[in-house]
């Protein structure tokens, strides 16, 4: 475990040259988060709130975990597609055409250079210059730094995007992996093999007690709940009675249900946290909050909603508060003790009432409020929950 991730002084400098300025309070985290040695953000894949959340979803182990974390019912996605939202979690870039695209017309290259102009740091880069460590674990991925051609001369569009168990990619999408779209970690051969790694991986990290500060899990187009039914083939979890390739929510479900225990174990033990969300909800849902998507009639990513599990979140509490992508890369970013925030991350709201606050919750009151249908949950529960000035 790298404990005490931005204590040392010595490591202000360092962090400076690359935008991120380390609190000397960074111990107690900032703005309200707990500082934590472990946050990892895991993304699931497009589905309407009521679908994921509601009294009726096939997402019964998902829902089971709601009442031993904080959630987040006014989460949104940023816009529509995939690429778009990932690279708001990662780097706080706002839509633009080519990533609300996919980049359909570019190859990796392209797009990477069209993804790297307005966001010349991420958050991979914030946590290195605070001397902290990162992985990205990308599941059915076959080898570390995998991705398609990212020479400048590949014929576009990037053939990698899943939905086939078929050799090498599989249910890999590189469009679900934005590390591989910032050009300082694509054109660094050494550094994406250092930190972009297959989902296999993980459990040895776990293992030999080298989980990084910042990590992000991105389950395959099977296993994340986009295809539906998972294509021929595809490697499924056992689910009971249930099948596992039926795909959408089931599959997702299956697949969380036999590597979220580990997860959430070790994270609950070694001051981590794990964020669960959606990269977008159903495509009729443009709602939205905050900053980030294309609005007008574009609208936003749709509601989606987000789970906190681990050490230090208020458990049982249902916030109501308006959240989006740069609000979690905020809360990252303060988690870790990095005060400049990136792209729209700047403006956003962290969210601090997902949190247990030191010296500001005792005593906690037990207030009734109204909680959204979960998994079939009664509509009202008595929950403790953290206020915020």
């Amino acid at each position: 475990m790298q404990s005490g991730l931005l204590a040392r002084g010595a490591l202000v400098a360092a962090a400076l040259c690359l935008g991120a300025t380390v609190h000397a309070s960074a111990a107690q985290g900032l703005e309200g988060v707990p500082h934590l040695d472990h946050i990892g953000v895991l993304v699931l894949e497009n589905e309407s709130f009521s679908s994921t959340w509601g009294a009726s979803s096939p997402a019964t182990y998902l829902n089971s975990l709601v009442p031993g974390g904080a959630f987040a019912d006014m989460y949104y996605g940023t816009g529509h597609v995939s690429l778009d939202n990932y690279i708001a979690m990662t780097s706080g870039q706002g839509w633009q055409p080519s990533t609300g695209s996919d980049c359909a017309s570019q190859n990796l290259f392209q797009c990477s250079q069209i993804v790297s102009t307005p966001s010349s740091t991420n958050i991979a880069d914030q946590v290195e210059g605070a001397s902290g460590t990162w992985k990205g674990y990308m599941d059915s991925a076959p080898s570390t730094c995998f991705h398609g051609d990212a020479s400048a001369t590949a014929t576009p569009p990037d053939p990698y995007q899943g939905d086939s168990a078929a050799a090498p990619a599989g249910n890999y999408a590189d469009r679900h992996d934005p590390f591989v779209y910032y050009s300082d970690i694509l054109s660094n051969q050494t550094r994406c093999d250092a930190h972009v790694v297959p989902y296999t991986q993980l459990t040895t990290d776990i293992g030999g007690n080298t989980l990084p500060n910042f990590f992000f899990i991105t389950p395959d187009t099977c296993h994340d709940g986009h295809d539906s039914p998972c294509a021929a083939g595809s490697p499924v979890p056992s689910c009971g009675a249930r099948n596992a390739a039926a795909g959408g929510l089931v599959s997702a479900d299956c697949w969380l249900a036999a590597s979220l225990p580990s997860i959430v174990t070790y994270l609950t033990a070694h001051n981590g946290v794990l964020l669960i969300t959606f990269d977008e909800g159903a495509t009729s849902d443009t709602s939205g909050c905050c900053t980030g998507g294309p609005g007008g009639a574009a609208g936003f990513g749709g509601r989606v909603g987000l789970l906190a599990l681990g050490a230090g979140v208020a458990t049982g509490t249902v916030t109501h508060h308006s959240y989006d992508h740069a609000s979690l890369l905020r809360t990252v970013e303060d988690a870790l003790g990095i005060s400049t925030y990136l792209g729209n991350a700047a403006t956003a709201t962290p969210m601090a009432d997902l949190f247990t606050q030191p010296g500001t919750n005792a005593p906690e009151v037990p207030l009734v409020v109204a909680i959204p249908m979960v998994g079939g949950a009664a509509l009202m529960a008595a929950r403790r929950r953290t206020r915020r000035a």
